[in-house]
């Protein structure tokens, strides 16, 4: 697990880099794909809920970092989603397009319910979702759109993003 969890945070690092400095700066996106959390929910689908949750609390700590976030807003959220999509591991078979764009769909709303949820402990400091509005909803299309195509170039390599023991 520890290799599955070191190239997960190198894959995490670059492509939190890549967002701020490539894609923060692209005048015709509205908002930002996730690609962070979708990483994570594919290591956690692949391998298990304890991988899941270790690679999502790093990759948390280190977006927390990276970011003006309050340090643990990210880790928690991504901890528990890779919890919760580690717990579905093995349960269906990963195809191509559908279930990775449920994922990314069902993850970004997780994300979105334990944002608001933690701004009753941060208070205003945090960016929380409304409902109704207009970002969470485009985040929401970025990240099912991407799912599909960060799942098949992750699906690639899989001697590095899976346990020995749950390679398949």
């Amino acid at each position: 697990m520890a290799r599955t969890v070191l190239w997960t945070s190198i894959i995490v690092l670059f492509l939190s880099l890549f967002e701020s400095a490539v894609l923060a700066n692209l005048t015709f996106l509205p908002v930002l794909p996730d690609l962070v959390l979708l990483v994570v929910v594919y290591v956690s689908f692949i391998n298990s809920s304890t991988a899941g949750s270790t690679t999502g609390f790093i990759s948390g700590l280190l977006l927390d970092f990276l970011s003006a976030a309050p340090v643990g807003l990210n880790a928690f959220t991504k901890t528990v989603t890779g919890f919760i999509a580690g717990r579905f591991s093995g349960s269906f078979n990963l195809d191509r397009l559908l279930i990775p764009a449920l994922m990314g769909f069902a993850a970004t709303m997780l994300k979105a319910l334990l944002t608001v949820l933690l701004s009753f402990f941060f208070g205003p400091e945090i960016l929380k979702y409304r409902l109704l509005g207009s970002a969470l909803w485009l985040e929401t299309a970025a990240n099912t759109l991407c799912a599909p195509v960060v799942f098949s170039l992750m699906s690639f390599f899989p001697t590095l993003f899976t346990n020995r023991k749950g390679l398949r």
